[in-house]
C-alpha cells in the first residue's frame, strides 16, 4: 500500500503539461458550465491501498445511488494517478493529502475539499517493525540502523521528522533503504535491513508470515494523520458543479458505511486489493471522517512535514494556497452536500481537532476553518 508517494520530477513534468493547457474544459472534453449538467461517465483515479475510499466500492455503490456512472482508473503508484489527474485525462482522484498539497503548491488546478481515511491511536495505520528476535526495543536504538521505506515523499518518510521532537531521534540519524513494499518483510527476516516502515497489508504479512513485531505505531508519535482526499480538477467542478456535489455526497456516505460496517468493509477492500484469506482478519483499517471535512490542523501539519522533508519548497503564502484549494471549494462543494445529507457527531475528529501536532508552531485552534467549531459543538 502506498499512502501518498510523491515523485517530484514526474509531478513537475505532469504539472508543466497541465499548465500549458489553454482551455481546461476542452482538455477534458467538458461542455460549457451548466448547473444541472451531468457527465455520462466520471473516471476516478485510485491506488491499491485500503486508505482509499474507492477501495470499498463493491455491491455498495453510493456513486451509482447518486446517479453517477463511475469508472475507476487503477494506478500502479501515486505519480501515475497524479499524472493522469493533472494532465487532464481524468477529473477526480482518490489521492493522498500530501500529494494534493504538493500539486496545488505547484500551481496545478486541483481542489481537495475532503478528508477520508485517518490514522488514530485507536485506528493505527502504519508502523515501524523489527524482527521478533531483534535487540531493538526502543526507538532511539534505530540510530545508525537501516530502515526500509517504500518511497521517498510518503507520509511515513515525512513523518520521521516528528521523531526528533517525540523520541530524540533525527531522521538524518537513520539510514534509509528504499525497498518495494512487497519485498520488505522478507528483507527484514533475512537481516538485509534492521527495521521496516510498513503499511497495510505489508505489516500484516510481516507479522503473520515472518514473525516481525511492532516497535512503534505512527500514531504513537503523530497521533492523528489524515491520509486521503477526493481531489477534483477545477475545470470539472466549474463545468459540473452538481456532479461534483453528488460525488462528494457519495464520498461522505462511503466514509460512514466503512465506519459503521467494519467487518463488511474489510472484506470488500481485501477482495478488491487481492489480500490473502489468511491475512484479512488482521489487516488494519483506518478510521474515516464521518463528515468528510478537511481538518485544517492536519493539512497545516502535513505541509510542515513536506517542508521539513524537503519534498516541497516553502510557499510564500500557504494560507492563500489553502484558501483557494481547500477552504473555498469546501464551502462550494462539501458543505452543501453535507447540509443535504445531515451532519454526524464525530468524536474521533473532535479529538483530532484538539490533538497534538509535533511540527505545528501554534495550537491546533489557530488553524481552524469555520466548520471546525461546528464539528466540535455537535
Amino acid at each position: 500500500m502506498r499512502a501518498g508517494a510523491i515523485d517530484r520530477r514526474r509531478l513537475l513534468t505532469a504539472g508543466a503539461a497541465t499548465l500549458a493547457l489553454t482551455a481546461m474544459p476542452r482538455a477534458l472534453g467538458l461542455p460549457a458550465a451548466a448547473a444541472e449538467a451531468m457527465p455520462p461517465k466520471i473516471v476516478i483515479g485510485t491506488l491499491p491501498a485500503n486508505t482509499e475510499v474507492t477501495a470499498y466500492l463493491g455491491e455498495i455503490d453510493y456513486f451509482k445511488d447518486e446517479g453517477l456512472a463511475v469508472e475507476l482508473l487503477h494506478g500502479a503508484d501515486a505519480p501515475a494517478v497524479m499524472q493522469a489527474l493533472v494532465g487532464g485525462s481524468i477529473p477526480l482522484g482518490d489521492i493522498s493529502v500530501a500529494a494534493a498539497i504538493v500539486a496545488t503548491a505547484r500551481g496545478l488546478p486541483l481542489l481537495h475539499p475532503a478528508l477520508g481515511a485517518i490514522g488514530t491511536p485507536r485506528h493505527p495505520v502504519s508502523r515501524i517493525m523489527v524482527r521478533g528476535d531483534s535487540p531493538i526495543v526502543e526507538v532511539p536504538q534505530l540510530k545508525g540502523k537501516k530502515l526500509a521505506l517504500d518511497q521517498r515523499g510518503t507520509l511515513e518518510d515525512l513523518g520521521l521528522a516528528a521523531l526528533k521532537k517525540t523520541h530524540g531521534l533525527a531522521r538524518e540519524e537513520i539510514e534509509i533503504v528504499l525497498l518495494p513494499a512487497a519485498s520488505q518483510p522478507q528483507a527484514l527476516a533475512q537481516g538485509q535491513v534492521d527495521a521496516i516502515y510498513a503499511l497495510p497489508p505489508v505489516d500484516a504479512i510481516a507479522e503473520r508470515r515472518f514473525e516481525a513485531r511492532t516497535l512503534i505505531n505512527t500514531a504513537d508519535f503523530v497521533p492523528y494523520i489524515g491520509y486521503g482526499t477526493l481531489a477534483m480538477r477545477r475545470d470539472f467542478v466549474d463545468a459540473y458543479p452538481g456532479a461534483a456535489r453528488k460525488a462528494m455526497t457519495a464520498w461522505l456516505r462511503f466514509c460512514r458505511w466503512i465506519d459503521d460496517h467494519a467487518d463488511a468493509a474489510r472484506k470488500v477492500s481485501c477482495a478488491n486489493l487481492d489480500i490473502g484469506e489468511d491475512l484479512r482478519a488482521t489487516v488494519r483499517v483506518a478510521y474515516f471522517a464521518r463528515n468528510g471535512l478537511p481538518v485544517m490542523p492536519n493539512l497545516w501539519h502535513i505541509y510542515e512535514m513536506l517542508a521539513a522533508g524537503k519534498a516541497l519548497d516553502a510557499a510564500s503564502d500557504p494560507g492563500r494556497l489553502f484558501e483557494e484549494a481547500v477552504i473555498e471549494p469546501t464551502r462550494r462543494i462539501t458543505l452543501p452536500a453535507l447540509d443535504a445529507l445531515g451532519w454526524d457527531k464525530d468524536a474521533v475528529v473532535q479529538d483530532m481537532l484538539r490533538a497534538s501536532y509535533p511540527l505545528l508552531a501554534k495550537p491546533p485552534e489557530a488553524y481552524y476553518a469555520e466548520w471546525e467549531k461546528k464539528q466540535l459543538a455537535i
